[in-house]
């Protein structure tokens, strides 16, 4: 993957005035020698140069921020630091903060970072950061958690513009360090799952609904991707994101009959979008109560609480739409959860939202404000300061200055230890 950067002040490449080679010869194996005898020894030259992030060690995986401090003994000012990965310039910086932000890709690997900082009377400094790969067999002590998170004023407008500082992330209400951060738009695999079971032929539902998905279809951004599914008594499509003519055929198509395995359509789409690259989102279309069509018995036979495991082990968000009246009344066969209780629940765990139009002809507006509500999410990345390995759930909670509520989903489960 090429490497790829946002947010940084580049002026332009050039070279620094000629210095005498033999003198920055002699300066490296002097700087080199004093960090192989102790990497945190302090750098014996006049310009102090030290990354603040990544904070070392650590392991970087996707969009990270890169921050160098450089400062002079004597307050001479620095004119320019240059960024390199693995021996290659990939920025220069002439004012401060330096800061940029680096895609470092999809896999773990040992990189190499320097930051070499001139000041005006052309004298330089280092430093090098060695993150650590991650090798074959080895599990991954440091895993590295991404969330995406929308803040709202008090009126339920998302907030732009903030920055990593304005975040406060706990686990466990344990303080986290924010080392990725970008409001940037990353790709989306996004899974349209439409409830096509027999009550959707009523009143016309499934044509308004196949109108309002195929107009979602249209308003996604061109690099996003998206399979249309839908769902009776068991889950019908392809899980393999397709161009929008295809997406639209497949809508067309949808036609209604049959009971309502909800929950088995949540586990299989969760399932496919596993592992998918990017954000991963589920926008759920349904009418009423997981239940088989012709008896008072459930439609799936997996439960409520496994198809939210899954949604959540696939890191997937879900936006869920509950079409029809009286929803906060309507019970599940075990007269545990309302209708619109289960796709609360499902939406503000993961980290989604619901809608609950009180007419089919709303849906094409409600499509919409999904589509809007994807385009204004920051991604946050920390490394967890919690190195267990025992699979457990981690409670996740985001703050944001200005904001009277942050939707993000609310946790994970953590590592589990390798098997023996």
């Amino acid at each position: 993957m090429p490497a790829l950067w946002s947010g940084r002040v580049a002026m332009g490449l050039f070279r620094p005035r000629l210095l005498n080679a033999a003198a920055l010869v002699v300066a490296a194996i002097v700087v080199a020698m004093a960090r192989a005898a102790d990497p945190a020894a302090p750098d014996p030259s006049p310009v102090r140069v030290r990354f603040v992030e990544p904070a070392p060690p650590g392991v970087v995986l996707g969009e990270t921020r890169l921050t160098v401090e450089a400062t002079t003994d004597d307050g001479t000012p620095i004119v320019r630091v240059e960024i390199e990965v693995d021996g290659r310039s990939i920025s220069v910086l002439t004012t401060p903060p330096y800061t940029l932000t680096w895609d470092a890709g999809s896999r773990f690997h040992r990189r190499v970072l320097r930051a070499v900082a001139t000041d005006a009377r052309g004298r330089i400094g280092e430093a090098v950061l060695e993150v650590r790969p991650l090798l074959i067999g080895q599990y991954e002590e440091v895993r590295l958690v991404t969330l995406y998170a929308t803040p709202r004023d008090a009126k339920g407008r998302p907030l732009l513009d903030l920055t990593r500082d304005d975040f406060t992330l706990l686990e466990d209400d344990d303080p986290q360090t924010i080392s990725h951060f970008s409001p940037a738009r990353r790709p989306l695999t996004i899974a349209l799952l439409i409830d096509a079971s027999n009550s959707m032929s009523l009143g016309g539902r499934i044509d308004l609904a196949r109108k309002a998905a195929g107009d979602f279809v249209d308003r996604v951004e061109p690099g996003d991707r998206v399979a249309a599914l839908h769902f009776n008594d068991r889950l019908h499509g392809d899980l393999t994101p397709v161009d929008r003519a295809r997406a639209k055929a497949a809508i067309a198509a949808v036609r209604a009959g049959g009971g309502t395995a909800l929950y088995d359509a949540i586990v299989r789409t969760a399932e496919g979008l596993a592992g998918t690259e990017g954000r991963r989102v589920i926008v759920l279309l349904s009418d009423g109560r997981d239940q088989a069509l012709d008896a008072n018995e459930p439609g799936s036979l997996f439960l409520f609480e496994e198809a939210l495991e899954k949604a959540h082990r696939a890191e997937a968000t879900v936006y869920a739409i509950g079409l029809g009246r009286r929803l906060e009344r309507e019970m599940d066969l075990a007269g545990k959860r309302s209708v619109k209780e289960i796709l609360d629940t499902l939406a503000l765990e993961t980290g989604g939202r619901a809608w609950y139009p009180e007419r089919p002809g709303e849906l094409s507006g409600v499509y919409r404000q999904i589509v809007e509500d994807l385009r204004h999410q920051y991604s946050l990345g920390y490394s967890s300061t919690d190195r267990a390995h025992d699979g457990a759930w981690r409670r996740i909670t985001v703050r944001a200055r200005g904001a009277a509520e942050v939707q993000a989903r609310k946790g994970y489960y953590g590592p589990a230890a390798p098997a023996p």
